[in-house]
């Protein structure tokens, strides 16, 4: 009798293993399911915020010939264009950080959470899609800096030609012009018979 009892306890007790092993699968399929579709998420926000910074590039690229040769209506219309590119992006960029924030708080991760932190989690195929956005994004800050560095230095050799010549004009132009036997005009240190504002 004794040894039925513990037979069919051995039973129960199989089959009760057998539940808790079937449902700590499903709340593992459940788990990977649910990191799966945080890992999606991020990848989209990602993806979306790379073709905003890949047409902010691409403005900036074009905007060097609006820097050479331009009117003034040009230069505002570019300046109205890169400050909505940079709007989008910022806002890309937010959504990226809200779908980092929620795969720190799924995995419990100490934020701020890095990307190989990131890569390290991902499941399957999202972490090679993290790995080649990271490359991407790599190269695509490169050429923003440089295509910046560009403009910058654009920007300077332009205000320095704006500043020398008001200097030369400043120096040129006399509003009390006074005048030697000869006629001429005294200019500051210039002599010259350019007639001033003045007279």
């Amino acid at each position: 009798m004794n040894g039925r009892g513990d037979f069919r306890r051995g039973r129960h007790s199989t089959k009760d293993s057998a539940r808790r092993a079937r449902a700590v699968s499903h709340m593992k399929d459940a788990v990977n399911k649910d990191i799966e579709v945080l890992y999606t998420s991020l990848y989209l926000a990602m993806e979306q915020e790379y073709q905003r910074y890949q047409e902010l590039l691409e403005a900036i690229e074009d905007g060097t010939s609006t820097l050479i040769s331009c009117t003034p209506a040009e230069l505002i219309d570019f300046n109205s264009r890169n400050e909505r590119l940079l709007l989008s992006v910022n806002m890309a960029s937010d959504i990226r950080l809200k779908a980092i924030k929620e795969i720190a708080s799924f995995l419990r991760l100490d934020e701020p959470v890095t990307m190989e932190q990131l890569i390290f989690y991902a499941p399957g195929r999202a972490r090679q899609n993290l790995m080649d956005y990271k490359e991407k994004f790599a190269d695509l800050i490169r050429k923003l800096h440089l295509a910046n560095s560009h403009h910058r230095a654009l920007i300077e050799a332009s205000l320095s030609y704006i500043n020398n010549t008001l200097n030369y004009i400043a120096n040129l132009t006399c509003f009390n012009p006074s005048y030697d036997r000869y006629g001429q005009v005294g200019a500051g240190n210039l002599q010259s018979r350019l007639i001033s504002e003045a007279g």
